[in-house]
């Protein structure tokens, strides 16, 4: 990146340019500006070149019909794909208060981010006021996440992580979590155990299911001892998938929900059915949401600590914000804690 001297003689960076990026790849202005907007008529290699030379020189794409702004706003987008889950609100009440500490403001973009063509509705807030962003429901397979760091956009995972994209991340070892959960039900006496997942294109999804399938295997319980169900993170897809399982003709007699929202309609879903839980179904879920604790629920769930997730995620932002983008990515992995309580009990 170019530097001029300022008054006190120190360097000070200048703006990177369209024909900085332009001179790079050795192609015109408006090769490089047609690209960067997705016009049909610029093929998909030099697209994407001319993105990676963007990203890697820091070129940020100015708001459409405006100037590009001269100065850091100090707000920063926060995407949650819903707020159904009370994990998130209390996630984001957090991310809220460190975020403010630092001087800092957030503004909430509620969008799944998993479709390109929502950037064009986004685009303007991004690129044009947003210092920052951080996605606390990114998906597998959302394109998102990688357009944003080809654009040089400061970005944080939380909760979720992707797939062969090096960014910043801060989450859990879901996949240790999940084996915590089925071990926990198999010191019981559970054999037969089934598996009440979230969307499958969801790391904490994915990883719980992988780690507690594997724990299980290699406690040599049997597959088709074993049942999954894959869904939504809702009360909802909970209780439905639950009565699925409960009808089988061999029914399971422990329940690994999810997250604690799944869990919710799994308890549901046993208390229409008659089935007693602790004595005839044991549940286990994930986050501890302050839901989960009360002595209505009592629900067992492997802790999240979301305060420290929310707080490490704030730092990590604001740190790549002041490093211009640069640096290697980082992955936070925080620790997990398993908490017994009444829905969870030995097979009788």
């Amino acid at each position: 990146m170019q530097k001029n001297a300022n008054k006190s003689g120190r360097p000070k960076t200048a703006k990177v340019k369209l024909d900085d990026v332009a001179a790079r790849l050795g192609v015109s202005v408006s090769t490089v500006s047609r690209s960067l907007a997705g016009h049909p008529a610029i093929s998909t290699q030099t697209r994407e070149a001319v993105q990676a030379v963007a990203a890697e020189l820091g070129y940020r794409i100015p708001t459409q019909g405006r100037r590009a702004r001269k100065s850091e706003t100090r707000l920063i987008g926060v995407v949650v794909g819903a707020l159904h889950n009370r994990f998130m609100t209390v996630l984001l009440t957090h991310l809220h208060d460190a975020l403010q500490e630092f001087g800092y403001q957030i503004t909430l973009m509620i969008d799944p981010m998993n479709d390109a063509g929502n950037l064009l509705a986004f685009r303007p807030l991004i690129d044009g006021y947003l210092d920052g962003l951080v996605f606390a429901t990114a998906t597998l397979d959302s394109p998102v996440v990688a357009e944003m760091q080809r654009r040089g956009i400061p970005l944080v995972l939380v909760v979720r992580s992707v797939d062969d994209v090096a960014v910043d991340t801060v989450e859990i070892d879901n996949v240790h979590a999940g084996a915590v959960a089925a071990e926990h039900l198999y010191q019981l006496g559970h054999r037969r155990i089934g598996l009440v997942m979230g969307p499958k294109n969801t790391s904490t999804s994915r990883d719980r299911a992988r780690g507690a399938l594997e724990w299980l295997k290699g406690a040599g319980v049997e597959a088709d001892a074993l049942s999954i169900v894959w869904g939504d993170y809702t009360t909802e897809a909970g209780y439905s998938s639950t009565m699925a399982l409960l009808g089988e003709a061999e029914p399971v007699t422990a329940i690994v929900a999810g997250n604690d929202t799944i869990a919710l309609g799994v308890l549901e879903a046993a208390s229409r059915s008659g089935i007693a839980v602790p004595e005839q179904l044991s549940i286990i879920g994930f986050d501890d949401m302050p839901m989960a604790g009360s002595p209505l629920v009592g629900l067992t769930s492997i802790r999240q600590p979301v305060e420290a997730m929310a707080r490490t995620a704030a730092r990590r932002i604001v740190e790549r914000i002041r490093a211009g983008g640069m640096g290697a990515p980082t992955r936070d992995v925080l620790p997990i804690q398993l908490l017994r309580r009444e829905s969870t009990g030995p097979l009788e």
